[in-house]
């Protein structure tokens, strides 16, 4: 579903053919500096869409099920927003954005345990959270979780698969 709404903001266009997108607009989409936007054309009009790199692909679910199948934990796959993929062993319902508090840690780029912190989110599961940054930039965040606490296999495999997929994903 498409949703349209008017602002009533106008912006000219510079002598170089850049026009400025009001903070109001980038704080309400969550745009931040750097983040890359796709320009496309419908009609005569031209549309700016927020890019998503990270989409869900064959390799990526069966890393996620096999990983998770191996650790028997939840394995979930984000990007700096979202879920792009999971998988549960659970089988609880996944939302699919990100609550405030995940995004603000996935943001710090730290490995982070529920040693360290508590989140709402994860409720009363044991979990290990590895940022993935590829050429310095943040992109997402591979998570595992579930009842059992995480161990140094659980964190060996994380970092592998961390490793993999910054690999993949360049």
């Amino acid at each position: 579903m498409i949703l349209w709404k008017k602002t009533g903001i106008t912006r000219r266009i510079d002598d170089l053919g850049r026009i400025v997108i009001p903070k109001e607009i980038r704080r309400y989409l969550k745009i931040k500096d750097s983040d890359e936007l796709e320009i496309s054309i419908q009609d005569n009009q031209i549309i700016l869409s927020k890019f998503e790199s990270l989409k869900k692909d064959q390799v990526l679910s069966c890393l996620l099920y096999s990983v998770g199948r191996f650790l028997n934990k939840n394995v979930v796959f984000t990007s700096r927003e979202k879920i792009v993929d999971y998988y549960l062993v659970d089988k609880d319902e996944m939302q699919e954005c990100l609550d405030e508090e995940l995004m603000n840690i996935i943001e710090k780029r730290q490995v982070v345990t529920n040693e360290t912190v508590k989140i709402k989110m994860f409720r009363d599961n044991c979990f290990l959270i590895n940022p993935l940054i590829i050429r310095g930039d943040l992109i997402g965040s591979l998570i595992i979780y579930g009842k059992e606490e995480i161990n140094k296999l659980n964190q060996l495999i994380m970092t592998f698969c961390k490793c993999f997929l910054e690999n993949y994903l360049e």
